[in-house]
């Protein structure tokens, strides 16, 4: 895990030292990450905003703000799903939960295409299909929480990830609109 965590600071480093030296989006803002968050989120999000945000420059393109965020959501996803399939695997989720385990699997699918393509759009200057990702991102985030029963394993963990994919989701709308 510790690998996993370096190696995605230093790819999320170099992605942000990329957006913030020469290789700016036409009309794009530069701003502090504290305005970013005060700009897109409102309590308890702001929060989440600013501990996602934190290790990012103190000033940068809007979009390595929003790149940096989605990233970080990817991950997390990751981490859930394979949390998500070891309790399935091992038996540990209640029959009448295992339905709602693999339908929280396949939207977290959807998530992560969104996050992975909202990334690569970004980093190419793309806001076309971004707002829509995004959207589709937190529907799938809510849709999974629905199935799922309280005080089941994956509850905590989907409430987190979609509180960051609002985050996101948030970030994205200073740049694309909501």
């Amino acid at each position: 895990m510790m690998r996993a965590t370096t190696r995605t600071t230093l790819a999320l480093a170099t992605l942000l030292l990329s957006l913030t030296a020469g290789d700016a989006c036409a009309n794009v803002p530069l701003m502090r990450w504290t305005d970013a968050c005060f700009k897109a989120c409102r309590p308890p999000l702001y929060s989440l905003c600013q501990e996602t945000l934190r290790q990012a420059p103190g000033v940068a393109e809007l979009t390595a703000y929003v790149v940096l965020a989605a990233r970080l959501a990817k991950s997390s996803y990751d981490d859930t799903v394979g949390r998500a399939e070891r309790l399935i695997a091992t038996g540990s989720v209640p029959g009448d939960q295992r339905q709602a385990y693999q339908q929280c699997i396949d939207r977290y699918a959807t998530a992560r295409i969104g996050m992975v393509a909202v990334t690569n759009e970004l980093i190419n200057c793309d806001f076309a299909n971004a707002g829509k990702e995004l959207a589709d991102a937190a529907a799938a985030m809510v849709a999974c929480g629905r199935g799922l029963s309280p005080g089941t394993p994956l509850v905590a963990m989907n409430a987190a990830d979609r509180d960051l994919t609002m985050v996101v989701s948030e970030l994205g709308a200073l740049l694309v609109g909501k």
